[in-house]
């Protein structure tokens, strides 16, 4: 059975509006009615003008700092969603945590909690997102009080992990989902995978310029592996196991760098590791078949946008108001549109 009515909608932390996506998504498919923005909050100016080009809305219905948001002027909403600042938290921060009193970026997320509570008619549905890290021992006692809090306010709490690569996007990127209901509003349970051959090479293009490509033409073979040039040295610095280039994910090494992350060549025939908002392109180097010759690339942001769920006409109304550096942030710091779009569909079908 759909949710018969149009769902009035507000976002917070809204990035360039992955749940948005998703929503339109169940409306074309009569899944919902339609829904409604109330309003979005957002502080990075790029990704403000990327999400009105993409949703065409007004700025007006931004309201910005969300620790200036006043409970009392909020219109009403069925679903509030936000993916707050995982900085704090992910791995690949600084760990601070998201204690409550730490005036941490990931501490933010309490900010959400402040505004149920502040609220006169609270929406039936809120969904936050984070890296799986917050799930660690290092954060158990800090998610624990932030999931009591909002059980005292009267929500029903579900939560899990999700992988991209089990709806339809070939990027390993695990999230942390909580799905927070009203008492006695329905119960909820989390989208069960969906089997997909989708490979990385399917979202990648064909005819890429040359000012991607980071290797030349010239390579050696020995014992398995392939060493690859860089273009402006001509140091065989690259490193293919041919096996796992064939078998697909991490499948090589880039000998130039001293960094774990950014050492590491992925093959088209797998999956993409974790998109993240910084030094995504150092951290994504794609190990291509290009007219039977290999060589090593950075990944492209309109491609980087389509391992997040985006289409390319969304790409293409964010690049006429953004320049690359921050597409590429942008995609690092989104939710994959296909999870949630599976999260929504599960929470309004039935």
């Amino acid at each position: 059975m759909k949710e018969n009515k149009i769902i009035k909608v507000g976002s917070f932390f809204s990035g360039i509006g992955s749940p948005e996506k998703a929503l339109q998504k169940l409306t074309d498919e009569r899944v919902i009615d339609g829904y409604e923005l109330q309003f979005f909050s957002e502080i990075n100016k790029n990704a403000i003008k990327s999400y009105c080009a993409i949703h065409n809305v007004d700025e007006v219905l931004n309201l910005g700092d969300i620790t200036k948001i006043k409970g009392k002027d909020l219109k009403y909403c069925d679903l509030w969603i936000g993916g707050f600042p995982c900085q704090d938290i992910s791995c690949a921060g600084n760990m601070q945590g998201f204690d409550l009193k730490s005036n941490t970026r990931s501490s933010l997320g309490w900010e959400m909690i402040r505004l149920l509570k502040e609220v006169e008619n609270k929406p039936k549905y809120v969904i936050f997102e984070n890296v799986a890290s917050i799930t660690s021992k290092k954060f158990k006692d800090t998610l624990d009080l932030f999931k009591s809090d909002l059980k005292s306010i009267g929500y029903e709490l579900y939560d899990d992990i999700l992988n991209a690569v089990d709806y339809g996007v070939p990027q390993r990127r695990r999230r942390y989902f909580l799905i927070a209901i009203l008492r006695g509003c329905k119960t909820f349970s989390f989208p069960e995978p969906i089997m997909t051959n989708t490979k990385l090479k399917d979202l990648l293009d064909k005819d890429v310029c040359e000012r991607y490509y980071l290797s030349s033409d010239i390579c050696e073979y020995d014992n398995g592996k392939m060493y690859i040039a860089n273009k402006n040295t001509n140091k065989l610095v690259y490193e293919i196991n041919i096996e796992k280039y064939k078998t697909g994910g991490w499948c090589g090494k880039d000998h130039s760098t001293k960094f774990l992350q950014s050492s590491r060549l992925y093959s088209e025939n797998g999956f993409a590791p974790t998109l993240t908002h910084s030094n995504l392109v150092n951290n994504c180097k794609l190990v291509i078949n290009n007219n039977k010759i290999m060589r090593i690339r950075k990944i492209k942001p309109s491609e980087a946008w389509r391992l997040m769920g985006f289409e390319d006409f969304d790409f293409d109304k964010a690049s006429k108001v953004c320049k690359e550096t921050a597409l590429y942030e942008q995609a690092g710091n989104s939710m994959v549109v296909n999870v949630i779009y599976y999260i929504l569909k599960e929470l309004f079908i039935k």
